[in-house]
């Protein structure tokens, strides 16, 4: 059965990075989590069951990243006016990622089906020195959250 490559575009254009970090290994990924959880506890109160799907996204990229790119990896949290994006490059630009087949899922591969579950958007593209993936999520409409946060 073929796989399913992911959607080829670049991210939103106008965003501003709300948190960032280099990964190394796998223990970066429980930091990662908690890290936006608590961003998400302190701005934008009420908002947990997003909070955990971006984090949850966070560290499936992160984790895919870690085992099938190469390294440095590096994980950012961005906005915009209108979404939320999850960004995860390494420097692996000849591996283009995609989902597994249904078939191949009994000894991993569900990643990013997780990631197409709980996000808006799943796409990647390359860069200059490897290839970034990302997702998106809808920023809620009931006006949590400021629009001008930036660090």
């Amino acid at each position: 059965m073929p796989m399913n490559p992911l959607r080829l575009l670049a991210p939103p254009a106008h965003t501003w990075q709300l948190l960032g970090w280099n990964v190394a290994g796998s223990d970066d990924l429980r930091t990662i989590r908690t890290a936006i959880q608590h961003h998400f506890a302190a701005t934008h109160p009420g908002q947990d069951q997003l909070a955990q799907q971006i984090a949850l996204v966070a560290t499936e990229l992160a984790g895919n990243a870690l085992r099938h790119g190469l390294p440095p990896v590096t994980v950012k949290l961005l906005r915009d006016q209108d979404c939320y994006v999850l960004q995860v490059n390494d420097r692996d630009p000849d591996r283009a990622p995609h989902r597994a087949s249904r078939q191949h899922h009994r000894g991993g591969g569900r990643g990013l089906r997780i990631v197409d579950t709980l996000a808006e958007q799943l796409c990647w593209h390359p860069t200059v020195d490897g290839k970034s993936v990302w997702a998106s999520f809808p920023v809620p409409k009931d006006g949590t959250g400021p629009v001008t946060e930036s660090v």
